[in-house]
């Protein structure tokens, strides 16, 4: 059942990278976390943007290595090599949707059910969302708040950096993200 558990988290980091290089990154669709960081910080700097996530995830895995649990620890360090290998990877993919609005629906849902049923097996895709679990251990405030809070300044520096219409769009991923977030983590069994 764990490598059912571990393949399951590495299919879904796949599935999010194809997401960040079809939806987010064309776009620069700053929808807070690793991703959103990456994209700012590759306007300023010459690295790729899966070097940039991997240097955020290896700070964030060494984080959650004195603080968090080993499950969450071990499930991270997955993360933190998977994911930007998965992003260089996939970074070929490009198809492309003129419709804006089915790229930002598309995004925001695949972000949620990566994210959702990644949190449901008990990890984080590691990076940034790794300080809202930290932070929670030692305050007891609501790890959804922390989230927030922490994504919601990664997006107003979205922004400051592309403008206005990119700022409502980011959001817009953020909406449906957490919305399908909320859809898996809290469904209930019907049997």
């Amino acid at each position: 059942m764990k490598y059912r558990t571990y393949l399951l988290l590495i299919i879904l980091l796949l599935i999010a990278s194809i997401n960040f290089n079809l939806f987010l990154k064309p776009l620069h669709l700053v929808c807070g976390g690793t991703q959103g960081i990456a994209i700012i910080l590759h306007e300023f700097m010459s690295l790729s943007y899966s070097n940039i996530i991997l240097i955020i995830n290896i700070i964030m895995l060494l984080l959650s290595t004195i603080f968090l649990n080993k499950k969450t620890t071990f499930g991270t360090l997955l993360a933190t090599l998977i994911y930007p290998f998965f992003v260089k990877l996939t970074s070929f993919i490009n198809i492309e949707i003129s419709s804006i609005v089915i790229n930002i629906i598309l995004s925001g849902i695949f972000s949620g059910i990566t994210n959702g049923f990644i949190y449901k097996l008990g990890f984080t895709a590691g990076g940034i969302s790794l300080i809202s679990p930290i932070i929670n251990k030692y305050t007891n405030i609501s790890i959804g708040i922390i989230h927030f809070f922490i994504n919601f300044i990664i997006l107003l520096l979205d922004l400051l950096l592309f403008g206005i219409k990119n700022f409502f769009y980011s959001f817009i991923v953020i909406l449906l993200n957490s919305f399908t977030i909320q859809i898996i983590l809290f469904k209930k069994k019907i049997m």
